[in-house]
């Protein structure tokens, strides 16, 4: 159904005034990461020579435009700044990116935005995107030909893959605050005993056993790395395979002889048993092309196998070290890889 052409302006008016206010009943991506306000100027509408299509031509555009994570900047404001324009419009200057630098500016947003839209057999649409000083952050151009769909659908189309290569929202990443780390904590100072005579001061002696004090051991190495286990892995898969390569090659002799029953004591099938001939023969010739591959493969993984074990000779045992001590203030302990 078809909407008065007096309605249309206000169809634009209201899908730029609901594309922020959706944005933000979304929740938030990232923590780490903000979005910024986006003046989008009213799309362009070029080559259309129905001039009742141009407003839904720019609703649809504004809406596709304004979904994800783009927030926009309310249609009023965008509105009020192009009817200070010459032309009312930045889509007519002779240096677009200019205005929409303006426009930015005026608007306190991060980026301008404009696309223009050419609808027709190839659909092209193109987008120019302006940070506040006047300098180009992007610009991209798609274009699709009909293959017999809507126009509306081909437009939607090629809006969608413009916005998704756009470069519309800066990301503003939040600097990672590095944790302090926690304050030293001076060891309190040994009690002092009481003075016995002339008794000269000497550090604190601890009653611990002397196996406790010190407890040394050898890090051996088994000498074996991952080669060994992958080694039997493709073994074994290698086995399978040739067991397999077997059961095939077994089943298409079968296959081959009950096909060849048929022509036995010199006769000749019928036209009946013409079709199951040929099924015992496809059968035998497939299993014989599986039998063979598996046969191949198996055999590269038994060899594979067989390498790796060969090549995962065991190491030389590297002595390592590793002692614990135990004292009246803390524990230590002290260890050497080898």
């Amino acid at each position: 159904m078809k909407h008065p052409s007096s309605s249309r302006p206000t169809l634009l008016a209201l899908a730029l005034l609901l594309a922020p206010a959706a944005q933000a009943l979304e929740p938030a991506a990232s923590s780490t990461a903000q979005t910024e306000l986006v003046a989008l100027h009213p799309c362009a509408i070029v080559g259309e020579k129905n001039k009742d299509k141009i407003p839904d031509y720019q609703a649809a555009c504004a809406t596709e435009i304004a979904r994800g994570d783009v927030q926009l900047v309310p249609s009023e404001q965008v509105r009020a700044f192009l009817d200070k324009e010459p032309r009312k419009s930045c889509a007519q200057t002779k240096k677009p990116s200019e205005c929409l630098g303006r426009l930015a500016t005026a608007t306190q947003a991060s980026r301008a935005v404009l696309i223009t839209v050419n609808p027709g057999q190839l659909t092209r649409v193109s987008g120019l995107v302006v940070n506040p000083g006047g300098e180009v952050v992007d610009q991209k151009s798609i274009q699709i030909r009909s293959r017999g769909q809507p126009q509306e659908e081909l437009l939607r189309t090629a809006l969608t893959r413009l916005r998704e290569q756009l470069n519309l929202v800066p990301l503003k990443i939040t600097p990672l605050v590095e944790p302090t780390p926690p304050p030293l904590v001076a060891a309190p100072p040994p009690a002092q005993g009481p003075t016995q005579g002339t008794a000269e001061a000497s550090g604190p002696k601890s009653s611990v056993p002397p196996e406790a004090l010190a407890m040394t051991q050898e890090a051996r190495r088994t000498g074996r790395t991952w080669k060994t286990p992958a080694a039997y892995a493709s073994a074994g898969a290698g086995v399978v395979a040739l067991g397999l390569a077997g059961f095939f090659a077994i089943s298409s002799n079968s296959d081959m002889a009950k096909s060849n029953e048929f022509y036995k004591d010199n006769s000749y099938p019928t036209l009946n048993q013409l079709p199951e001939i040929v099924g015992l023969r496809e059968k035998a010739s497939n299993k014989r092309t599986v039998a063979g591959v598996s046969a191949g493969v198996g055999a590269v993984l038994v060899g594979a196998g067989a390498y790796l074990w060969l090549n995962d000779r065991p190491a030389t045992p590297a002595p390592g070290v590793a002692a614990l001590s135990v004292g009246p203030q803390g524990v230590s302990v002290l260890g050497f890889l080898p």
